[in-house]
Formats: structure tokens, C-alpha cells, sequence
């Protein structure tokens, strides 16, 4: 008699708790997924084969872990597993869609129209929706984004608008009475409450009363920044008050660029096809981009997309060469054609720094992008800060630029400060200027260093938020994303190499200072080799940086602290202007020979925007309100 078959035992119902899981689990995952794929197809940069792959992807991946959760065979140990798993690549993918759309937000900024309300937000919402989120003709090229900032003092250790409640704040309602009131009204929304809000009469007095403790913190509109930086001397702490102080909170609002500000681009047909070359100009001010400052940072970028070929060309900031206002003649007024160091240009405009720079090499310029000290500080501090390395002979105990403490041999975690120091420190070095635009470009590959690591899955808003307000272009926000849509399309190996222009030091009439000052004569070979290199690039060749612009062993010391002088000898074929302010009919005498030469005062330029120039400083502390702007005498317009 054959053997009766035992009877397969059926599986075990389910609970109902498990069930409710389940159902939570797969709904979570779904709409997780869901929202990811809606934010990707909105930030519209990703090809349709990327999203279609994606798209399909979660939908397997979905129906694969559904399909586990409700299976009767699956084991509840199994399908516990399973619910976690779902809940989270629902979060991972929730968090994903949040950060795209705060990508979205970032796009919307630079290429819609914000309106200049003060509610207390940036912008306003139904505005921002109503409006074409690719709207070319306005973003950064015609907005420009105004910040005020509360500041605390770092003794108190206050970071966040609830830590002042019940405290006394400072503010100048005269300054920009609607950007103070809405950037109140953000503090209270974010949790101050009951503060003691105390005015005063100008941003001197505002900053002595924090330093003073008299207040914890102030309220500061950043357009006003500049004007405590010309005015820090040896008497008052005016130009460290980021150094000073932590930065509570910041508010934004956009209003339109000036007309003498203005600086319309040369666009190239396809961005994605054709070379093109950005200049990125840094100012030496804090607070709002597009206030015309002097530019400390002048870099060019040439990109041909096609060949992947990325080169970067430096120029000295003291670089001596005449001005062209063929950008905007509004802004550049007289200073057509006069001799000055390139780093003056910025006070007439970016406008005009762009012509020049096209004039003195040949070339043409395409886009312009302008960072500030704010710009450096925010984005740096963003990122949870930078590590750059210093070669032996190349330490400094503090930095001249804002004294804060300077780098030691080998590698230095530097804070947005810190790093901005480094970035402008020049003094220090037998090299100058030529060491810190090396500087520079160490800072700029550990940011891009910093931006690609994993901590900008927690960083990664706040970098947004930073870039947001730390750069202003004309490059329209449409390329911009065909820039970004060729980079996440097809991910390819940039190759970037950099070359930097050199030249000795000399002493040559300044037309913006109506003086003599030390400048850089830049070097006719370096000229020529600059433009060779673009040339190469523009036209799809690989360009050949010569050796001689490798960094030399004799350029790598620092001096000193103190007022020595690089007594190397100079280079020949120097580019000089004929008979333009030297005394020796243009033939180039190193300075440093001269046994009587003293080097002149450097001394503010004069404000284009104004026919009045500077008698003498004033020795008075702006703060008090004795002294404070000086003696002035009219001059007549052809004078100038």
C-alpha cells in the first residue's frame, strides 16, 4: 500500500499588523519614489534617456519589494526586512526630490524676475510661480541680490535667531529702512522673541556699539559693508567685523542692477558646441556684488566643450595698462585710455574690467562672473571649510589681510576667513602677488574638492543657499543649464590646466589716485604666451603651458613681516606705456636699486561717480562723528 503523502502545511496568514506595514511600507516607497522622479523631470537637466532608465529602475525596484511584502510565502523575518528597506529608500528618496528641489529654487533665482518685497522671504511665491522659470533676459544679468546680515559678536557664542530673544539689538534704519524691517521680521519668524531693538545713526556707530557690548548683536544691510572697510585704520576694528563676529542669520531680496552697472554678454550660439571664455572677477568688498569695487582676483576661463579643454589665465592685479570702456562708456567716464593697475578698473564698473583685460591680450570675452570677500567666506564656511597644503618656506604666523591666524607647513583646515586671508595674503611672500594668485587657485581646487565630497549630502542646502548670494553673471540662466545638462549627461574628463601672467614691479602714475603707486609691468612675452594659449583653445588644439610658468624654487619664500623688498633681479621686456609717469622716458629702472626711492602710500582711488578728490585723509574715527570724510577741493572736469 503506497505511503500517503504528508500534506503541505499552507503558509501562515499574516497578522494584521504586518499587513498594515506592509500597505504603509509600499505607499511610503511609492510616493517617495514618485516625487524623486517629478523633482528630476522638473529640474530639467537630465536627458530623457537618464530619466527614462531611472523611471524604470523604481519601477522594478517597486514592484520587486511589493511583490515581497504581500507574497504569502514570504517569511515575517523577510518581510520585516522588507519594511524597513522600504521605508528607507522612500526616505533616501524623498531626501533626494527635497535636494533637487532646492537645485530648482537655486535655477529659479538666476532666471526669474524676484521683485523687491520685503516680506520677510525671498521674494515673493505666487510671483516666482507666475513667472517663467527660464526667463533669459533678467537673473543675475540684470537683478542684483542685496543681503542684511545680523551679526553677533563671537563671545557670546549666539547662532540662531531664537539665541536673541530677550537680547538688545542694533540697527540703522536710515541705512535701508524696508531691508531692516523685513530681515526683523525673518528673525522674530525664526523664533527671537521680546528683543530690545535700539537704533542708531550710522553703521560706524551701529559697529562700535557692538564691539562695545552696549548690543549683541546688529542688524547690517551689506551695501554698507564696503564703506566700514575703507574706513578701518589702526584706531578702529571697522574691517574685522567678520572676523569678530558669527553670523546669525542673513536676509535677501533682489532690486535692479544700476544702468552704469550693466554689462551685457557676447553669447555663443551653443554653449554645449562652440569655445567660449568667462572672466571671474573678484571684488575686494563685502556685502552686495554688483557695488563697483576694486577687483583683487582677474581670471579668465577658456572652455571648448567639444574637446573638453579647460584653461585658466591669471592676470596680477596690479597689472598697469590702459582702460577701455567700450562696455558701458556710462560707468567708465574719463578713465578711457588712461594708464592705471587693472585692479582700479572695477571702480568704473565690471564692464569696463572685461574690455580691458579683451584689449590687452585680443580677445574677446564672452561671460562675466563676480564673487566678493562675502561670496568666499559663505561658500567655504558652507562646506564645513577647506584643507589646502603649505610647501615648506611658505608658512606665515598671521595674515595681514584681516589678522587672523595665519598657516603652518603642510596641511591647514581653513574656515571662510581664514581661507579668504589666505586667498589675499600677498605681503608675506618675496613673490607677492604672483604666490597669491597661486593661493588662490589652491583655494579654488579645494572648494571643488570640498563641493565633491560626501559631507555635501548634509551640506549640500546650505551651499546652496551660499551660492545663491556669492556670485552674479550675465550668462543666461538657459546656458547655464545646458552647461549642467551636458556635465550630468555625459559626465566628461575635463582637462584643466592654468597659466599665469608675471611682470616686475615698478612705480607709475596712477590715473584713479591722481599719484604715483607701485604696479606690476607685465611681461610682453607673457602677453603673447597668454594669447596663444587661448587661441589654441578656442581652436580645439591642446594647449603647451611652457615650462617657465612652473613655480621656481628662488619664488617660494616668504619674507619677513616687515616692509623688505624683493631684491631679485628683474626680468627684461617689461610692457610700458611711453613716457607714461616715468622719469626715465619709458625705459624700465627696477626700483629696488635706487638707493633713495621710498615706495608711495597707497591711498583710495577716487570715486568715478564724483569730481571731488581727496585732500588728505581723515584722522578722525568715523564712529565718533568728529572728522570723518575729509577736506575735498571741486576740480574741473578736463582736470580730471
Amino acid at each position: 500500500m503506497p505511503k500517503k503523502r504528508p500534506s503541505r502545511r499552507k503558509p501562515a496568514k499574516p497578522s494584521k499588523a504586518m499587513r498594515v506595514l506592509a500597505w504603509v511600507a509600499s505607499l511610503f516607497l511609492a510616493g517617495g519614489f514618485v516625487y524623486l522622479m517629478f523633482e528630476a523631470f522638473s529640474l530639467d537637466v537630465f536627458s530623457t534617456i537618464q530619466l527614462s532608465v531611472l523611471g524604470a529602475f523604481l519601477l522594478l525596484l517597486l514592484v520587486v519589494i511589493v511583490w515581497g511584502l504581500f507574497r504569502r510565502r514570504t517569511k515575517t523575518w523577510a518581510k520585516s526586512l522588507l519594511v524597513i528597506l522600504s521605508v528607507a529608500l522612500g526616505s533616501v528618496s524623498v531626501l533626494g526630490g527635497w535636494y533637487i528641489q532646492q537645485t530648482a529654487d537655486f535655477f529659479s533665482i538666476i532666471g526669474t524676475r524676484h521683485t523687491a518685497n520685503h516680506s520677510g522671504k525671498d521674494g515673493d511665491d505666487s510671483d516666482s510661480q507666475t513667472n517663467a522659470i527660464l526667463d533669459d533676459a533678467a537673473g543675475l544679468g540684470e537683478k542684483m541680490a542685496v543681503t542684511v546680515t545680523t551679526y553677533s559678536t563671537k563671545g557670546y557664542d549666539l547662532k540662531d535667531p531664537a539665541s536673541l530673544s530677550g537680547k538688545r539689538i542694533g540697527t540703522v534704519p536710515t541705512l535701508d529702512e524696508e531691508g531692516t524691517k523685513a530681515a526683523l521680521a525673518q528673525l522674530e519668524s525664526k523664533g527671537m522673541k521680546d528683543a530690545e531693538i535700539l537704533e542708531f545713526a550710522d553703521q560706524y556707530q551701529l559697529v562700535d556699539a557692538l564691539y562695545a557690548d552696549n548690543v549683541v548683536a546688529v542688524v547690517l544691510p551689506e551695501q554698507f559693508h564696503s564703506s566700514l572697510l575703507d574706513a578701518a585704520n589702526d584706531y578702529n576694528r571697522y574691517g574685522a567685523l567678520t572676523t569678530l563676529t558669527n553670523t546669525v542669520d542673513q536676509y535677501l531680496y533682489y532690486e535692479d542692477i544700476p544702468e552704469d552697472m550693466k554689462n551685457e554678454a557676447d553669447p555663443v550660439a551653443d554653449i554645449t558646441q562652440d569655445p567660449f571664455v568667462v572672466m571671474i572677477s573678484g571684488s575686494d568688498n563685502y556685502g552686495t556684488l554688483m557695488s563697483k569695487s576694486r577687483t583683487d582676483v582677474n581670471m579668465l576661463a577658456v572652455v571648448n566643450p567639444k574637446t573638453h579643454e579647460v584653461l585658466l589665465v591669471s592676470l596680477p592685479r596690479d597689472s598697469y595698462m590702459p582702460f577701455s570702456c567700450r562696455k558701458n562708456e556710462t560707468a567708465c567716464g574719463y578713465a578711457a585710455g588712461q594708464y592705471d593697475k587693472l585692479t582700479h578698473s572695477g571702480i568704473y564698473g565690471i564692464g569696463t574690467t572685461e574690455s580691458t583685460i579683451e584689449d590687452f591680450l585680443n580677445i574677446e570675452i564672452n561671460y562675466t562672473v563676480q564673487v566678493n570677500f562675502s561670496s568666499l567666506i559663505n561658500v567655504v564656511d558652507a562646506v564645513g571649510g577647506i584643507d589646502i597644503t603649505v610647501e615648506p618656506g611658505l608658512e606665515v604666523e598671521r595674515f595681514y589681510a584681516n589678522g587672523t591666524e595665519g598657516v603652518h607647513e603642510g596641511v591647514n583646515h581653513l574656515d571662510g576667513e581664514r581661507a579668504l586671508a589666505f586667498a589675499r595674503e600677498r605681503h608675506a611672500y618675496l613673490d607677492g602677488d604672483n604666490q597669491r594668485i597661486r593661493n588662490q587657485q589652491q583655494v579654488m581646487k579645494a572648494l571643488m574638492r570640498s563641493v565633491m565630497s560626501p559631507s555635501m549630502l548634509v551640506n549640500y542646502p546650505k551651499v546652496l543657499t551660499a551660492l545663491s548670494t556669492a556670485f552674479t553673471t550675465n550668462m543666461p540662466s538657459s546656458q547655464i543649464r545646458d552647461l549642467i545638462r551636458l556635465e550630468v549627461s555625459s559626465f566628461p574628463s575635463w582637462n584643466i590646466q592654468s597659466y599665469a601672467l608675471t611682470g616686475a614691479s615698478d612705480t607709475q602714475m596712477s590715473a584713479a589716485l591722481g599719484a604715483a603707486a607701485s604696479v606690476t609691468l607685465v611681461y610682453e612675452e607673457d602677453v603673447n604666451t597668454a594669447h596663444s594659449l587661448i587661441e589654441d583653445v578656442l581652436e580645439g588644439r591642446v594647449p603647451q603651458i611652457p615650462a617657465e610658468s612652473e613655480d621656481s624654487e628662488d619664488s617660494k619664500h616668504v619674507l619677513n613681516q616687515t616692509n623688505q623688498t624683493n631684491q631679485t633681479e628683474p626680468p627684461i621686456d617689461p610692457i610700458l606705456p611711453p613716457d607714461y609717469g616715468n622719469e626715465n622716458g619709458g625705459v624700465y629702472v627696477d626700483p629696488s636699486q635706487t638707493p633713495s626711492y621710498t615706495y608711495p602710500v597707497q591711498e583710495e582711488p577716487i570715486d568715478p561717480g564724483t569730481t571731488e578728490v581727496p585732500i588728505e585723509p581723515a584722522p578722525a574715527d568715523p564712529g565718533t562723528g568728529e572728522g570723518g570724510e575729509g577736506a575735498f577741493n571741486e576740480i574741473p572736469s578736463g582736470d580730471q
